[in-house]
């Protein structure tokens, strides 16, 4: 049981995120690949990423063992992943120091293992420009298979999990908010309580607040994460999102019907992933960034091509533009392409 002790401060500066990004949610992820024990709610997930990708057995992963290495408060906050990746890359490596000196003592606290880093490169990912890079890379190619064709679902999950929690909170406080955290939350003022178990942990967050984040991956045990450079800084609560076998199929389950494997060999993977997105709801260029975890620029390219293909329209509104569905795009996802032809009978 983690145990968070607020004081009237702490509570005045607690809020709630949407989510923390792409990197966050893959910097989660790759601690879930590792854990037998959720299973029945990652489990086709888990066999399909270790069929693609080699990232199980990859060194680099056994930096996300037990979750407890922080790179959240070293990269802050990233809309899209590009930036994540950037922000990691920008690091100051004593930042990235500290974050692995406190890995090292929770892993040691909390399960009495040994770093299994320590006696690879991966030891001195602060200072060590190669091995940093090299991370930045296995992150990239994981994302694009483990996270990226499930992120326009995770990205709405998360939306409507922020603006339940952020309703309570402008309706009737903090408190009621806090009160109001799914099952394994527990708001006892001025404590909140997370999870089971007679081990402990105490946190007293002294002023700086708490920002709560939904999370699709975050299953392991309670966690707050602080910054090693900024002792102002709220502390960060991942909650998790996922408390069901059917969160997880809605979430999870292949987006593979013929029509979408079809339409990702004649588009292209993340076009055929934004023309889904933009059928959901008309959006802007950066939204649809965001629902692709790809940069503003990266997103107006694809929408270009779809609006030259006649699979979506764009229209201005004031300084932005919005993209819709054409018929021939709704078609297409339908797998009637034939339906936008009028010159076919019907």
């Amino acid at each position: 049981m983690l145990r968070i002790h607020f004081t009237s401060e702490d509570l005045a500066r607690t809020r709630i995120l949407t989510t923390w990004g792409p990197l966050g949610e893959t910097l989660f992820s790759l601690t879930t690949l590792r854990q037998s024990n959720t299973e029945a709610l990652y489990g086709g997930w888990r066999r399909r990423v270790s069929r693609a990708s080699e990232a199980s057995t990859h060194p680099a992963s056994a930096l996300f063992c037990g979750g407890a290495l922080d790179l959240f408060t070293v990269t802050g906050p990233a809309q899209s992943m590009e930036e994540g990746l950037e922000a990691l890359r920008a690091a100051r490596p004593d930042h990235v120091r500290d974050e692995l000196a406190g890995a090292v003592a929770a892993l040691a606290f909390y399960s009495g293992l040994t770093a299994p880093w320590a006696k690879t490169s991966w030891a001195d990912l602060g200072h060590d420009r190669a091995a940093r890079q090299e991370l930045v890379r296995f992150l990239h190619d994981y994302h694009r298979v483990a996270v990226a064709p499930h992120w326009s679902r995770i990205q709405s999950r998360l939306q409507s999990e922020q603006t339940s929690h952020a309703r309570i909170l402008a309706n009737s406080g903090v408190e009621a908010m806090l009160a109001g955290l799914p099952p394994g939350f527990r708001w006892r003022s001025p404590v909140l309580e997370i999870g089971r178990g007679a081990l402990t942990g105490e946190v007293t967050l002294g002023g700086r607040g708490l920002t709560l984040v939904p999370s699709a991956f975050c299953h392991t045990r309670p966690i707050t994460y602080t910054s090693a450079t900024d002792d102002q800084a709220p502390a960060v609560l991942f909650i998790p999102v996922i408390r069901s076998v059917s969160d997880s199929a809605g979430m999870f389950t292949e987006p593979g019907s013929g029509t979408h494997r079809a339409l990702a060999a004649l588009l292209g993977r993340t076009r055929a992933q934004a023309l889904d997105a933009i059928s959901r709801a008309p959006c802007t260029t950066g939204r649809l960034a965001e629902l692709l975890s790809v940069s503003p620029a990266t997103s107006s390219e694809h929408a270009t091509v779809l609006r030259q293909s006649g699979l979506i329209s764009t229209t201005r509104h004031g300084s932005a533009v919005l993209h819709a569905l054409t018929p021939l795009g709704s078609a297409m996802l339908n797998g009637r392409p034939d339906l936008a032809d009028p010159a076919h009978p019907r």
